[in-house]
């Protein structure tokens, strides 16, 4: 739980989160803008509908005004179906959904209203046809009964009747008028003074006519008292009323949106700018690690590389292709202990930093040494990766080892010197026992001081490299020669019981030395004399060995010279020493 609980707060980064709170908001407001926008397109919608509906009952109310042939009955059943559609509309529950259910009463008076008007309507219609078929027959019985009066006066006052009675209904005037009354009372005289079954006919259809054009006025008045006008002004005040309030509210929650994105875009800003100068600042430091002189080394919690830098590649000759994804064990050269990395990850995996040194191998198999500092990189209290930063010391080691070679060591044959020996002699006194004896024999060379003043200081050097290489011709491998000065060089010798081995080594070295040597065209020949002393008999500390040695030495060379003498007691009293001994010091 606390590891699920730990990566929840790894990604609560303030940037992410005022980031996800700036989009949700921007969100919103969009979203709300969007709102505001279909509610204008709904709202303009139902108004355009209102309008529609008040045009075509307009129209209706326009059609009890028209008369017989006018009427189109087609048009008039297409016009109603489009009332019935254009109500429909607000009928919808989405209508409700988008505007409130204080217009649902409203709309069901509407419906109401208009179903009760297009009742009349087709009542209407249908007696509206009922008196156009009338006319049409009076029309035509008029014609017959016209050819039976008697004189022009009849027909005259018969077609004045006739044409005031068609204009009552085509013109839509009132019946209680003097000429209409006049004409009735004219046609009915005709049909008692003619006593003729056509004219009493006529007069029948022609009150009957009468009658139903009284009807159908009637019926008009029914209608135009259904008052639609009030119902869809209604509507579209609580329509408008409905919009604004809604407008306003969403206006509101748009403005409260966008000041509260104002400061998240603020923030949002100054973390980009700080952002930037970070960015910056990481392509300055990438720039200073990809040329740093430092080999810099980024590896995961693996321990797995994941970036070198140049002065890496150069150093051990991979490329950065060659060591992504590997482990830096690659460079080991075997030279450190398993105790040393162990130590060294001990220190590590505890999230301490760790600084020591490496001698690894790179890619062409060849040494280099190189001071470290690895600093385990934490995250939220986790190791997520390892920073390494080295500094290659190669140069710096090989000429440490130059100079405490050249400490230790003879210039001229690289032998080493008289310090080696002192610091030999005492590291074997130190560890010497009744089983692992050893003996120091000290040479010196005849002949050479001639040599070195008649063909000169540059043959004599040539001949002492050349005699260094006898030496170690002649010697085991575990023997060790050492030049003391001039023309001085110490042996030791370890053995055990066996003194034998002593005198077959110094006289092999005598034997070899004594060979003729060709030296620039110049054949040159030099002896040695060696004396001889062992260890504990003749001395327990290296200044007696080394000055018991120089004894047999002296006596070796008053002995006849090219030989060597194993140094006893009684040779102390007799044999000048010109060994001065402080310089072993």
């Amino acid at each position: 739980m606390n590891r699920i609980q730990k990566k929840f707060i790894k990604y609560l980064d303030p940037v992410l989160i005022f980031l996800f709170l700036f989009i949700v908001v921007s969100i919103l407001f969009i979203y709300n803008l969007s709102s505001i926008n279909s509610k204008i397109k709904n709202f303009n919608y139902y108004l355009n509908t209102i309008s529609n509906i008040r045009i075509l009952h307009n129209e209706f109310e326009s059609f009890f005004d028209n008369k017989a042939t006018f009427i189109n009955y087609d048009k008039t059943v297409q016009k109603t179906n489009e009332i019935y559609n254009l109500i429909d509309e607000f009928k919808n529950e989405k209508f409700y959904e988008r505007f409130g259910n204080r217009l649902r009463p409203s709309v069901e008076l509407l419906d109401e209203k208009w179903n009760q008007k297009h009742e009349y309507l087709e009542r209407f219609k249908s007696e509206n046809s009922a008196i156009v078929g009338s006319l049409s027959y009076i029309i035509e019985l008029s014609k017959r009964i016209r050819v039976t009066l008697d004189n022009s006066n009849d027909i005259l006052l018969f077609d004045n009747s006739l044409i005031n009675l068609i204009m009552l209904f085509v013109n839509n005037m009132e019946l209680e008028g003097d000429s209409v009354n006049e004409s009735l009372k004219n046609l009915s005289s005709f049909s008692i003074k003619y006593d003729n079954y056509d004219f009493v006919f006529f007069n029948k259809k022609i009150n009957s006519t009468v009658e139903k054009l009284t009807k159908l006025n009637t019926i008009k008045q029914e209608y135009i008292s259904i008052d639609m006008k009030n119902v869809l002004d209604s509507i579209e005040s609580t329509l408008s009323e409905e919009y604004n309030e809604s407008i306003r509210y969403q206006q509101k929650i748009a403005l409260i949106l966008f000041l509260t994105s104002l400061p998240l875009l603020i923030i949002l800003i100054i973390i980009y700018i700080k952002s930037l100068k970070t960015k910056k600042e990481l392509i300055a430091f990438k720039y200073a690690v990809e040329n740093s002189d430092n080999l810099i080394v980024i590896t995961d919690k693996n321990r797995k590389i994941m970036y070198v830098n140049e002065a890496f590649e150069k150093v051990t000759g991979y490329k950065r292709t060659e060591t992504v994804g590997k482990d830096p064990s690659i460079l080991k050269s075997g030279k450190l202990s398993s105790e040393f990395y162990h130590n060294m990850n001990e220190i590590l995996n505890k999230g301490e930093k760790w600084t020591g040194e490496f001698i690894n191998i790179n890619k062409y198999d060849e040494i280099y040494y190189e001071t470290a500092s690895i600093t385990p990189i934490i995250t939220d209290n986790e190791i997520t990766g390892y920073l390494a930063i080295k500094l290659n010391i190669t140069d710096y080691i090989k000429q440490q080892e130059k100079v405490e070679f050249l400490a230790y060591h003879d210039n001229l044959t690289l032998l080493p010197n008289r310090r080696s020996l002192e610091k030999k002699l005492n590291e074997l006194i130190g560890k010497a026992t009744k089983n692992n004896k050893f003996a120091i024999l000290f040479l010196d060379l005849d002949g050479f001081k001639i040599i070195n003043d008649s063909l000169g200081h540059d043959i004599g050097d040539l001949l002492l490299k050349e005699i260094a290489k006898i030496f170690h011709k002649s010697l085991r491998v575990n023997d060790y020669i050492f030049r003391v000065g001039g023309d001085e060089f110490a042996i030791i010798i370890e053995y055990a019981d066996d003194i034998e081995i002593i005198e077959l080594i110094a006289k092999k070295v005598i034997d070899n030395i004594n060979k003729n040597m060709s030296i620039k065209n110049n054949t040159l020949h030099v002896g040695c004399s060696i004396g001889i002393a062992k260890f504990p008999e003749d001395g327990e500390d290296s200044l007696s060995l080394l000055k018991h040695s120089d004894t047999a030495m002296y006596k070796a060379k008053q002995n006849g010279r090219n030989r060597f003498e194993f140094y006893t007691k009684d040779l102390s009293s007799s044999v000048h020493t010109k060994l001065n001994i402080e310089q072993f010091m």
